[in-house]
């Protein structure tokens, strides 16, 4: 079949720059999350940053997910494995947005699989660049870091879904949630 030149060039760019380019498109969508996600709170302007939180929180995942997904199936360099684990923090989320909804809290339990799959998928990018691999050290170190960020954003998950709700992980939360601005102690009777 014959393509026009243009066509052929996109596809040839394609090609060569589609990993790194999903690289540089992941970081920008963090960043923009790290910045822009704390105003979604803010009274003024919600009808046009909710909805641009909501689309970039959602592609944020997607992306990371999309990206360690090629990478498997692409001739992996010694740089391109390194930047697998940071796909993996990627999907940890940033610090200043977990869930976007509620309902995303209830849906921990099918993180909690992906979680799995996408340490599979990190597992075998970094696999298949051992021979000769430079940066393992560093690589290693970043894998550990993404696997407890995505960890903690799935503990966050599990912890804010109804059915955990009130079920204290740790002594800490369990000081709170008994504090006086708990609910359940001014439906104690109290004695006079």
């Amino acid at each position: 079949m014959l393509r026009p030149p243009v066509v052929e060039s996109v596809i040839k760019l394609w090609s060569t720059w589609k990993i790194r380019g999903l690289i540089i498109l992941s970081l920008l969508v963090q960043s923009f999350l790290n910045l822009f996600a704390p105003l979604r709170r803010q009274r003024g302007n919600r009808w046009i940053v909710v909805p641009i939180c909501a689309s970039t929180y959602l592609l944020a995942d997607w992306v990371a997910t999309f990206t360690i997904g090629l990478m498997g199936r692409a001739e992996v360099s010694d740089i391109l494995a390194f930047w697998a684990p940071f796909l993996l923090l990627h999907l940890g989320g940033p610090d200043t947005i977990t869930s976007f909804s509620l309902e995303d809290n209830e849906l921990w339990l099918r993180h909690l699989f992906g979680l799995m799959l996408q340490i599979g998928s990190t597992v075998y990018v970094i696999l298949q660049s051992l021979p000769g691999k430079k940066l393992w050290l560093p690589t290693l170190l970043v894998f550990i870091a993404g696997i407890i960020k995505y960890a903690e954003r799935n503990y966050a998950f599990y912890l804010a879904s109804f059915d955990h709700f009130e079920e204290p992980a740790t002594g800490i939360i369990k000081n709170l949630l008994v504090g006086p601005l708990c609910i359940h102690n001014y439906a104690i009777p109290t004695e006079k």
